[in-house]
């Protein structure tokens, strides 16, 4: 199995998982999320993401998000199920309940916190997508559990048989250049494709395959970047890149971590920009705090205006 037994490419999104005031799920959301997501036009959709807070969630909720999005998808567009865990026993366990769910493929990151050798980390993959005649994706995002897969690593993972594609949030486009010099023969590279940087691989046909985006705050315009680039509609396709780019200058801010964004965490500004657009965001659950200070949420205000959307 490898990139050619796929057909995957675009724009992906990956939903929050929107909590009650109270911190309880609310499956209501999340299934319009879903709906409203495919409705847009995204291309697929990964479930329990890092934007998803799969942290702060019971392994029941996460497989009951697993089978909320397979339902509310239809079989419309793929779903990608986020299995990252520590310990590879219940990594496996979420991994068989994602295939039973009927999910097209698996996701995972390095075991958080247990910062694995390249053989351990070689051991633990195998483990865990050994458990599944499920396409799998790697994950490769250093900002969220501290591991930089280097791409030596990279090349090893990719013989893993079901191995099909990577994620590739590490930062620094020459990241991304060079996992696709090195194993876009083999592999689906998704990385920030967004940008006048990704229309012009697309352009070129340098390769990179398509975007993982935190949510849908540009709603179909996201996935449409990449409709307008594969129809020659470059002009079209760069006004998105340079919109998106600009919101999200502000929405990141300066900060250096790459993870926590300029008026909080990740997960919060998003669900503040998403029920300041009338979506419904919900709230972040502790650890994570909303996002309540005036000044802020003026700001985001003003950037979403900026971008053309409509505040409510």
């Amino acid at each position: 199995m490898d990139r050619n037994d796929v057909d995957w490419k675009g724009y992906f999104t990956a939903p929050v998982t929107p909590f009650t005031a109270d911190g309880d799920l609310d499956e209501k959301a999340f299934g319009d999320i879903i709906g409203s997501s495919v409705d847009a036009g995204v291309h697929g959709i990964l479930v329990n993401g890092s934007t998803g807070e799969w942290f702060s969630q019971r392994d029941s909720e996460r497989r009951r998000l697993a089978e909320i999005a397979v339902g509310e998808a239809g079989g419309r567009v793929p779903v990608i199920v986020g299995v990252t865990c520590t310990r590879p026993d219940d990594t496996v366990s979420l991994v068989e309940h994602a295939e039973c769910a009927g999910a097209d493929a698996v996701m995972a990151s390095p075991p958080p916190m247990a910062r694995p050798t390249a053989v351990e980390l070689d051991a633990y993959y195998r483990t865990v997508f050994g458990a599944t005649g499920l396409p799998a994706w790697i994950y490769n995002f250093p900002q969220d559990n501290g591991h930089y897969i280097d791409l030596d690593t990279v090349e090893r993972l990719a013989e893993i048989p079901n191995v099909v594609a990577i994620k590739q949030s590490a930062p620094g486009e020459d990241t991304l250049i060079q996992t696709i010099e090195r194993v876009s023969d083999r592999l689906i590279v998704f990385g920030h494709m967004l940008s006048r940087l990704g229309l012009a691989f697309i352009r070129s046909d340098f390769g990179g395959d398509g975007h993982f985006g935190s949510g849908l705050l540009l709603g179909s315009e996201m996935p449409g970047f990449f409709e307008h680039a594969w129809a020659g509609n470059y002009e079209a396709a760069g006004e998105i890149a340079d919109r998106f780019g600009e919101l999200m200058s502000v929405m990141l801010g300066d900060r250096a971590d790459g993870y926590n964004w300029a008026f909080g965490g990740m997960q919060p500004t998003l669900k503040a920009a998403m029920n300041l657009l009338g979506q419904p965001g919900g709230y972040p659950r502790a650890p994570k705090l909303s996002v309540t200070d005036p000044d802020s949420l003026d700001r985001m205000a003003r950037a979403l205006r900026a971008a053309g959307l409509t505040v409510h």
